[in-house]
C-alpha cells in the first residue's frame, strides 16, 4: 500500500491513478481514522477525490470528499480525524525469462513487487487459482520441455491479473541461441530491425533480449581488425545491458596509447542514449566496459571504446581500483590462451538474485538525476586453447564499492551461477554439449593460484 497524504486532487479516478504515480494495479483506497475504524472504496466505484480548503498539511487544509458514482452525496473526512489515507494496490506477476523456444533445461523465476503477495502458478497452460502450486516471490523451478506458464499473485485481499510465458522446445543440439530470437529473420538470416548485419553468431555474444526497447551495436574499422565489441543498449533504462569483444593474438597487441575521444553514440536513438552532460560534475567515473587498454592495435580502435554507449556511471574508487584490476587480469588471461571470449557488464534492474534472494540490483541515486547507477559490476569470460581443443570459463563478480571499509572481494563463480543471477544467456552460442559441461564447472586452478592471477 502507499500511503498519499499531499498527492489527492479534484479530477476523475483515471486521473486521481495517474497524479500518484499509480499503475493500472491500483484498486482501491483506504481510510484509517484516528479511533481505528477503516473505510476502504474501490477505485472503480468512484468518480473522483479532492481536497477541501487545501492538501494535508496546509494551513488552510480541512479535508477530504469522496465521490462515489451514481449518488448526488459525497462522503466527508476531516483531517482531524484522519490518522491515514492509501491507495491499495497488487502487482502482477513477472515471468522470467519471458516466452521464448529452448533447447536445454531452463530455470524460471516468477517475482511479485507486493510485498508479502502469493505467487500462484501453472505450468499446463490452465489458468491458476487458489489451489495451483504456490509460495512467495522469488518463485524458482525449471523446464525442459513445452510448457506453457500462468502465474496470478494474492495480496492485500486483491488479485493480479494473470500473466503468461509459453516455452517450446526445439531439439537441435548446435542451433545458434540468438536465432532463437524474436528478432531473428529467418528468411535473411539476420536481424529485424537493425541498420546492418550484426555477428550475433559469434561465441563472445550472449543470447540477445527479446524485451522491447533494446538497440544493437557492433563497432568495426576497416584496418584489418574486424569486429572492435559489440553491445546491447536499453532504451528503457538508458543503460547498457552488456559489452561483448574478443582478444586473440591479432587485436590484442599494444600499438598506440590511449586515445580519449568520449562522445555520445550516433548509433543509439537521440532521446536514450548517454550524453556527455549526464557525467559532468556528477561525481562519477566514466567507466569502459571494454577498456582502451584492450584495443591498442590502432587509434580508431582505441577511440571507439570512448563511445558512451559502451560505458557505465563508476565510482572511481571501485573503476580504478578492483575493476582497473581485473582488467589487467582479462590481458594477462588472454595472453596465455588463443582466444578470450569476454562479456562485461552490471546490473541495471531494479532487483538481481543473488544466493536465492532478491537484493537490489541498483544504487538508491542516479548519475545527474538520468542514468542509473549499478550496485553490481559483473565479467563472463570464456578461455579457448586450440592445442587441446578446450573451453574453460568463469564468471566474476565484484561489488561496487566506494571505499576501502566498503570492498569486497571480487567472487568467483560458475557462468550457470552468473546466469541466474543477471538472468542473460552467456555463450549461448556454443554446441549445447559444450555449454552444459563448460558453464556448470569452475576450474579456478585455471584463473588463479592461490590469490594470484595465474601466468603461465
Amino acid at each position: 500500500m502507499k500511503t498519499i497524504w499531499n498527492n489527492i486532487a479534484a479530477f476523475a479516478v483515471v486521473a486521481l491513478m495517474s497524479i500518484i504515480g499509480l499503475s493500472a494495479n491500483a484498486q482501491s483506497i483506504s481510510i484509517t481514522l484516528k479511533n481505528g475504524e477503516v473505510y476502504r472504496y474501490e477505485l472503480a466505484d468512484l468518480d473522483g477525490v479532492r481536497y477541501v480548503g487545501g492538501q494535508f498539511g496546509s494551513a488552510n487544509g480541512i479535508g477530504v470528499k469522496i465521490y462515489v458514482k451514481n449518488s448526488t452525496q459525497s462522503i466527508d473526512f476531516l483531517y482531524s480525524q484522519m490518522e491515514s489515507f492509501e491507495v491499495v494496490d497488487i502487482e502482477a506477476p513477472v515471468i522470467t525469462p519471458g516466452s521464448r523456444n529452448i533447447s536445454k533445461s531452463t530455470t524460471v523465476t516468477i517475482t511479485c513487487g507486493t510485498p508479502g503477495a502469493i505467487i500462484y502458478y501453472t505450468t499446463d497452460g490452465s489458468d491458476p487459482t487458489t489451489e495451483s502450486r504456490s509460495g512467495t516471490s522469488p518463485v524458482t523451478f525449471t523446464v525442459n520441455e513445452t510448457k506453457t506458464v500462468k502465474a496470478m499473485a494474492i495480496g492485500n485481499d486483491l488479485t493480479s491479473e494473470i500473466v503468461t510465458a509459453v516455452y517450446t522446445f526445439v531439439e537441435d543440439d548446435n542451433i545458434n541461441r540468438n536465432q532463437l530470437s524474436d528478432y531473428w529473420n529467418t528468411n535473411t538470416g539476420s536481424m529485424t530491425g537493425t541498420p546492418k548485419s550484426y555477428g550475433f553468431w559469434r561465441l563472445e555474444f550472449p543470447r540477445i533480449s527479446d524485451s522491447s526497447g533494446m538497440s544493437w551495436v557492433q563497432k568495426e574499422n576497416d584496418e584489418g581488425y574486424g569486429v572492435n565489441y559489440a553491445l546491447e543498449w536499453d532504451n528503457n533504462k538508458i543503460a547498457n545491458r552488456w559489452t561483448c569483444y574478443q582478444l586473440n593474438p591479432l587485436n590484442r597487441v599494444s600499438n598506440v596509447e590511449r586515445k580519449d575521444d568520449f562522445k555520445e553514440d550516433p548509433e543509439l536513438p537521440e532521446l536514450t542514449r548517454s550524453t556527455l552532460d549526464d557525467y559532468d560534475k556528477s561525481g562519477y567515473s566514466r567507466g569502459h566496459l571494454c577498456p582502451s587498454a584492450d584495443r591498442r592495435a590502432t587509434t580508431a580502435m582505441s577511440k571507439q571504446t570512448c563511445f558512451l554507449s559502451n560505458i557505465q556511471p563508476q565510482i572511481q574508487y571501485h573503476n580504478g581500483g578492483q575493476w582497473s584490476q581485473l582488467e589487467g587480469d582479462v590481458r594477462t588471461w588472454a595472453a596465455n590462451c588463443d582466444t578470450l571470449y569476454i562479456v562485461k557488464a552490471a546490473t541495471i534492474s531494479d532487483k538481481v538474485t543473488l544466493n536465492n534472494q532478491q537484493v537490489d540490483g541498483l544504487f538508491n541515486t542516479l548519475c545527474n538525476n538520468r542514468l542509473i547507477v549499478p550496485k553490481y559490476f559483473y565479467m563472463a569470460l570464456m578461455a579457448y586453447d586450440k592445442d587441446n581443443d578446450k573451453y574453460e570459463a568463469v564468471g566474476i563478480w565484484t561489488y561496487h564499492c566506494s571505499s576501502a571499509s566498503d570492498k569486497q572481494n571480487a567472487e568467483y563463480i560458475t557462468i550457470d551461477e552468473l546466469e541466474k543471477r543477471t538472468g542473460i544467456d552467456f555463450f549461448c552460442n556454443l554446441r549445447d554439449d559444450i555449454e552444459t559441461d563448460v558453464e556448470s564447472k569452475l576450474n579456478i586452478n585455471y584463473w588463479i593460484d592461490g590469490s594470484t592471477v595465474k601466468r603461465r
